[in-house]
């Protein structure tokens, strides 16, 4: 992994008051849960820093699974949700892409793409541990932002979340996993249809298609979360355990492709139009109020 893309593990003495820059952690005993919350006040979309914390959180969990520390936190499931008021996550740091495609500098937009699937496919693989992973989905997920909760096992959505992959409006493709994990999830065809159309869909909608698995009442996303992990104790954790594997093993999510469709997706971005470029950055500058607001 490149330079710019270096993260380091927190003590495992010091869980849960870990700290990050752009995530919060919390543990729920009962649910046997790790919760790790989009701040706030923290950017809208994945900035470089944000998939740092999360690579970074992610090394941090491993060591504590091992370490003296762990039948103290004993860990179930992993949470991944935010805290900001009507956004999930919106995707990737477009002014960063636009700034890398005027500027026709090709690495740095290859780098962040590339530091996208090291987190997307540790999120796949549950970070390599025996948890259950799961998003909680509230406001906006849209491109990459939706394409880390598809890499989760279970998706959880409030009926009136927006949930999409739209980059299509700029002639290209959501390029950091959606191909694979939505194609897995509803087949070729129907995941086809989502990422050419570039439509935004509501977690009502998502549900009925079979993108989302879990529905909550609008406002009740968190509530509905630890009543389902909670629910049928060990019993139920661990079928739900051995079903996120078998789905592992089975339709697997390869580093391999998800890097290649990447690249591809790097190499389609240079060759969009001014216009697009453009729209891009009216779309940045709409995050970047976001992010204020």
């Amino acid at each position: 992994m490149n330079s710019i893309f270096s993260f380091s593990p927190r003590e495992a003495s010091e869980f849960p008051r870990w700290t990050f820059q752009n995530i919060d952690v919390d543990y729920d005993a009962r649910s046997r849960s790790v919760w790790m919350y989009y701040k706030e006040n923290g950017p809208p979309f994945c900035s470089l820093q944000t998939l740092i914390d999360v690579a970074s959180l992610r090394e941090s969990l491993r060591l504590l699974v091992t370490s003296i520390y762990k039948d103290d936190f004993p860990i179930h499931y992993f949470v991944m949700a935010s805290r900001k008021p009507g956004v999930f996550n919106l995707g990737g740091d477009l002014a960063m892409f636009a700034q890398s495609i005027r500027d026709q500098e090709r690495e740095p937009l290859r780098a962040y793409a590339h530091a996208c699937i090291n987190v997307v496919h540790s999120l796949t693989t549950a970070f390599g541990l025996a948890i259950v992973t799961l998003s909680v989905i509230t406001g906006q997920a849209l491109g990459g932002g939706l394409e880390a909760a598809l890499a989760e096992d279970f998706l959880l959505a409030d009926e009136t979340a927006q949930l999409g992959v739209p980059e299509a409006a700029f002639n290209t493709f959501p390029g950091m996993g959606a191909v694979s994990l939505l194609s897995r999830r509803l087949g070729d065809a129907r995941a086809e249809e989502i990422i050419a159309s570039g439509k935004v869909y509501s977690g009502r909608q998502m549900f009925e298609m079979g993108v989302v698995d879990i529905l909550a009442s609008e406002g009740q996303a968190r509530a509905v979360a630890l009543a389902w992990m909670s629910e049928g104790g060990q019993e139920r954790y661990e079928r739900r355990l051995a079903i996120a594997g078998a789905r592992r093993r089975f339709f697997p999510v390869s580093y391999d492709e998800l890097i290649k469709i990447t690249d591809l997706w790097v190499n389609c971005s240079f060759d969009v139009t001014p216009q697009d470029i453009r729209h891009m950055e009216r779309l940045a500058a709409a995050q970047k109020r976001m992010g204020m607001s």
